[in-house]
């Protein structure tokens, strides 16, 4: 077990690791897809949800500048699904504002916020995310010290960048920065070869896979604060 003694800061990811991302982002598509039939209807009586989806995955590979912005990615996509089916911009723009709306809408795990509520009392905490939910509208942001996403860093995890990036915002030295999160080669790997600690959030008890190793695991949140001595 790595020594966590000098550690001043812990920054979580936040997707997967403080609540299930795939209800939540499944939700917002269809209420979106939803709310288009109703008002975009060439557009649906043409693509399925799951056409839409498609779509949208090869204008990222074709777009591969702004792979790092998933609300960019989604707006420009909804743009040019506007242009083929010959409607104006502003159907990007107010879907996306029903994106939001719903994708904002998270289910947190059960120990997610009394964890970060106990480790704020005695640690900075901050956020890395590669997703574009936003904390305020949640009813989060009051938690933390610093949200970095990879829209406003230029770059996303496991870029060593984002994780630099977020540490400008500190101002603490790396070893004393942890960061917790699910995604073994974004999280993990991109917080430990950026000289961070990393501790893997592991709920369903995977094996891990990479050579190099996190730093800790746990299986649940609320086993953070005494892995920490708090």
């Amino acid at each position: 077990m790595s020594d966590f003694s000098k550690i001043r800061c812990v920054a979580f990811d936040l997707d997967d690791t403080l609540w299930p991302c795939e209800p939540t982002i499944l939700n917002a598509e269809l209420q979106l897809y939803e709310w288009l039939e109703k008002y975009y209807p060439r557009l649906t009586n043409e693509y399925s949800i799951e056409d839409m989806r498609e779509f949208r995955v090869n204008f990222a590979t074709q777009n591969s500048h702004i792979a790092h912005d998933v609300t960019a990615l989604r707006t420009q996509s909804l743009v040019e699904l506007a242009i083929k089916f010959d409607y104006p911009d502003n159907l990007a723009i107010d879907g996306m504002t029903v994106f939001r709306e719903h994708r904002n809408k998270v289910d947190l795990f059960d120990d997610a916020l009394p964890t970060i509520d106990k480790l704020n009392k005695h640690y900075k905490t901050g956020v890395i995310t590669n997703g574009n939910a936003d904390l305020e509208a949640i009813g989060l942001s009051e938690y933390f010290d610093f949200i970095v996403t990879a829209e406003e860093a230029g770059s996303a995890k496991p870029d060593h960048a984002i994780f630099e990036y977020a540490r400008s915002k500190i101002n603490l030295e790396k070893h004393e920065l942890l960061y917790v999160g699910d995604h073994p080669v974004n999280d993990v790997l991109g917080s430990r070869n950026s000289g961070w600690k990393s501790l893997w959030f592991n709920p369903s008890g995977e094996s891990w896979l990479e050579d190099l190793r996190p730093d800790a695991e746990i299986k649940m949140l609320s086993e953070l604060p005494s892995l920490l001595a708090i």
